[in-house]
């Protein structure tokens, strides 16, 4: 069984937010029929939309990272 979560996090570390990352994951998805019914799995568990969950998730974390560095440099912290 497949932990989707690590490998989108995986993915967005290699390949970072681009379309580069979705080919690859559509790819994989493709190729390994165990790997489509995890995602189908964890969309279903997660309140995703299997067309669109695997982007909603890496969308959710870039906006999580982007709001933690805006609320580190409110307070006068600036890199």
């Amino acid at each position: 069984m497949y932990d989707i979560s690590d490998l989108l996090r995986e993915l967005l570390d290699r390949y970072s937010n681009t379309s580069d990352l979705d080919q690859e994951f559509r790819r994989m998805l493709r190729d390994d029929p165990a790997l489509e019914d995890d995602y189908a799995e964890w969309c279903d568990e997660h309140g995703y939309k299997k067309a669109t969950g695997f982007r909603d998730f890496i969308n959710e974390i870039v906006e999580s990272q982007d709001s933690f560095w805006d609320n580190y440099q409110e307070f006068g912290n600036n890199i």
